[in-house]
Formats: structure tokens, C-alpha cells, sequence
């Protein structure tokens, strides 16, 4: 594991399902207390302006079929992002599962972080994934 401290804005934007990745749980927002996780997508363009995505979700026989614009709410939405160190300019992958951790905005890379302080309170200097 990396050590490394990433700054975040919470994770407020729309979100579609053609952003959808297998792993991802989600909910349609007008059934918000039917969890869904995804296990794999097939994607059908029928138009450059109508896509439908198959998905194939967990506890479910049959894919259920959806345009690519639907909204939904992300559950889960782990991704793994390559950003910057502010400081000392090397590249850093940072995985973030967005709906939780937010949207990355900067990071410090762990040449930066300082090592957790022993007498210091319980959470402090812990590793940030």
C-alpha cells in the first residue's frame, strides 16, 4: 500500500450509466432502496445519439437493458486515478471510491506525508486510499 494524502470535493455531480464499470453498485433514484451491483456490460450502439447498455447484475438471471444516459446514484464506484504530487511533480495512482471518498483534486505523494506520530490521536497519519 501507498502512502499518500489526496484532497477531495464531494462526489455531487449527475452520474449515467455509461459510466457504469463492473464492481459498481448503484440505485436508480426513484427506487432508492433497491441496491444493484454490477457484473458485466455490453454495450449495443443502435445511433450515434441511442445507445443501450445490457447489464448483467448480481442475483439476477436475465440483463436488464437501459439506455446509456439513465441517471443514477453511485453506491460504489471504486476507480483507480492517476494524479500529480503537488510538491515534487511524480506521478501517483490513487484509488478512490468516488460516492465515499470524492472527487480527487490534489494529492501529495508519500514523499510528502509524514510518518504517523506515535503519541499523536488515533487516526491521524493513516494510510489514505
Amino acid at each position: 500500500m501507498s502512502r499518500y494524502a489526496v484532497v477531495t470535493l464531494g462526489f455531487t455531480r449527475p452520474v449515467y450509466a455509461h459510466e457504469l464499470r463492473p464492481g459498481d453498485g448503484f440505485v436508480f433514484p426513484d427506487a432508492p432502496s433497491t441496491a444493484l451491483i454490477v457484473a458485466d456490460i455490453e454495450e449495443s450502439v443502435l445511433s450515434p445519439e441511442l445507445v443501450l447498455l445490457g447489464l448483467t447484475l448480481h442475483g439476477r438471471a436475465e440483463p436488464m437493458h437501459l439506455p446509456a444516459n439513465t441517471p443514477i446514484r453511485p453506491l460504489r464506484m471504486v476507480r483507480t486515478i492517476s494524479m500529480t504530487c503537488l510538491l515534487c511533480h511524480k506521478d501517483q495512482e490513487a484509488e478512490l471510491d468516488l460516492p465515499r471518498d470524492g472527487e480527487p483534486l490534489s494529492l501529495v505523494c508519500a514523499d510528502h506525508v509524514p510518518e504517523p506520530d506515535e503519541d499523536a490521536d488515533p487516526g491521524l497519519g493513516e494510510e489514505i486510499e
